[in-house]
């Protein structure tokens, strides 16, 4: 951590590192220790803060005047629109969001179609390799597997 970063810590979270974010306060205790100048901004910011607490806040209430005209604009307000339900093109929107989470579809859908195609060309590979001999074959195996209907 250097100063000028210890010093816009200070300006936000005060003088009490402990009100700091815990993984600020290691490096502000080491800075502490290394630097005077640290310290000597930590007890400018500690007087800061010494002079908060003391001060004595008015107590600010709003005009009846105010108040009305809060309520006023609340009043103008168009009333909360719920969403339709989402038509198959936005269900398909979502989909592909909820698959290509980084936005980039190219690349994945590249891979996606070159694999639909392999198997489609796989499968259509081994659809002439049947010949007339193995094809009968199927139909008595397949004719035999499944009962027969007879009529009474």
């Amino acid at each position: 951590m250097n100063l000028e970063r210890f010093t816009e810590l200070l300006d936000a979270y005060g003088a009490d590192l402990d009100r700091w974010p815990a993984s600020e306060q290691a490096a502000a205790t080491a800075l502490l220790t290394d630097r005077a100048d640290a310290r000597e901004a930590q007890r400018r910011a500690a007087a800061v803060d010494t002079l908060l607490l003391r001060a004595d806040l008015p107590e600010i209430e709003p005009s009846d005047a105010l108040r009305q005209r809060v309520l006023a604009q609340i009043a103008q307000l168009p009333p909360a629109i719920t969403a339709p339900a989402a038509d198959w093109r936005a269900q398909i929107a979502e989909a592909l969001a909820l698959l290509f989470p980084t936005g980039r579809r190219m690349p994945q859908f590249a891979a996606f179609a070159l694999a639909l195609m392999i198997g489609i060309s796989a499968g259509f590979a081994n659809f002439g390799l049947i010949d007339t001999q193995d094809a009968d074959l199927v139909t008595v195996q397949i004719a035999s597997a499944t009962p027969l209907l007879s009529e009474d």
